[in-house]
């Protein structure tokens, strides 16, 4: 039996309005965020919301954390953390292409559902570690010539403990999600989490580059998304990926 879109469209246009009122996002950024559900619901399924709602309401939940601290520090998002289209572009442009190729039917679906699943994860994971790093105190870990030194919080591709922990949780998050939503199921979830932290990663060895500096932070966001995919895919392909 086909399952109706309109719930997973009311929903969409629901995380919208809760993202716009409680300034999570501008209203350009909220307006971009429904678009982005409601094609990734349409095109995946109404389940695919779950995974999605963890990552776009942990995100703004997490940027909230000890906000006064990190603005203390000089460690917050700009804007207040207010996410406007460009943050929803690059963190969301490939999840919303994955709902884009199942609605027109192109690709394996449990692949599409994969790489939709895998490329939120690396999302919220890297969202995460910036947010949560800086109320752990001390130095994070950076690499400069490929050997790990201390810096202070704030440096481009910085590692934390707290921060590294917070990146797993969040992958976690929203891995559990999308099994529990029936997106995927439990070995594949588990993959698209793994990849998704390993995207993360990526990004810290990235912003220390040139071709990163260049990228910037909206490019490197959307590298992200683009390495936990890709990780993820990897894993399927080599058979690591059980179902």
């Amino acid at each position: 039996m086909t399952v109706p879109v309109w719930p997973g469209l009311g929903l969409s246009a629901a995380g919208a309005l809760v993202v716009w009122a409680t300034g999570q996002g501008t209203p350009r950024g909220a307006v971009a965020g429904f678009l982005v559900s409601a094609l990734v619901v349409t095109g995946l399924g109404v389940g695919a919301f779950a995974p999605l709602a963890v990552f776009v309401l942990g995100a703004g939940a997490l940027t909230r954390l000890g906000r006064s601290r990190k603005e203390h520090r000089g460690l917050e998002e700009p804007n207040r953390g207010r996410r406007s289209v460009a943050h929803v572009g690059a963190k969301l442009a490939l999840p919303a292409l994955c709902g884009a190729l199942g609605l027109a039917g192109v690709g394996p679906r449990d692949a599409v559902s994969l790489v939709f699943v895998a490329a939120v994860c690396g999302a919220f994971a890297d969202t995460a570690g910036t947010e949560v790093g800086p109320l752990g105190g001390g130095n994070v870990l950076v690499l400069e010539n490929w050997r790990p030194a201390a810096r202070p919080h704030g440096a481009p591709g910085g590692v934390s403990a707290a921060g590294l922990i917070a990146s797993g949780l969040a992958a976690a998050a929203v891995a559990a999600a999308a099994w529990a939503a029936g997106v995927l199921p439990s070995g594949r979830a588990a993959a698209a989490a793994a990849a998704g932290l390993a995207g993360s990663l990526a990004e810290s060895v990235l912003a220390r580059t040139t071709l990163g500096e260049r990228a910037g932070h909206h490019g490197r966001n959307g590298a992200v998304s683009v390495v936990s995919a890709a990780g993820a895919l990897l894993a399927r392909a080599l058979g690591w990926v059980r179902a």
